[in-house]
């Protein structure tokens, strides 16, 4: 017998692998990338701005907005991509409360692909 979730946990996007966002109990967990493809044309603070950009949209549909997010956990390919990375998410953070955050370096999906987010937030979702 498979319990049935459906009442409490509200899924984004669902795919082959796992769902865009999911929302339990007021609160939205999703990860992030910036935009495809990953070339290697595109600097690290770039694939950030896409990266927030992006997300500011998961967020949206979650029913909630950066001011809503509670953790983030940044994956860097490379640790000397940390300052250009920061420059670009200050500026996205400016004004507001920032939430607790981590920042690792790993090894990710793509060699050419330099950040990568792990968000939750506050969500209000129907």
């Amino acid at each position: 017998m498979t319990a049935d979730f459906s009442s409490i946990i509200e899924r984004f996007g669902v795919g082959k692998r796992g769902s865009l966002a999911v929302v339990h109990q007021g609160t939205g967990y999703f990860a992030c990338t910036p935009q495809a493809p990953y070339d290697g044309s595109i600097g690290v603070a770039e694939q950030t701005r896409q990266l927030l950009a992006k997300a500011e949209g998961r967020l949206a549909e979650i029913g909630s907005a950066k001011q809503g997010l509670i953790f983030c956990a940044i994956m860097l390919a490379d640790m000397d991509d940390y300052a250009a990375m920061n420059e670009v998410w200050d500026e996205w953070v400016s004004g507001m409360a920032p939430p607790a955050r981590a920042c690792f370096e790993a090894r990710l999906a793509s060699p050419d692909l330099k950040v990568e987010m792990i968000m939750v937030a506050a969500a209000a979702t129907a």
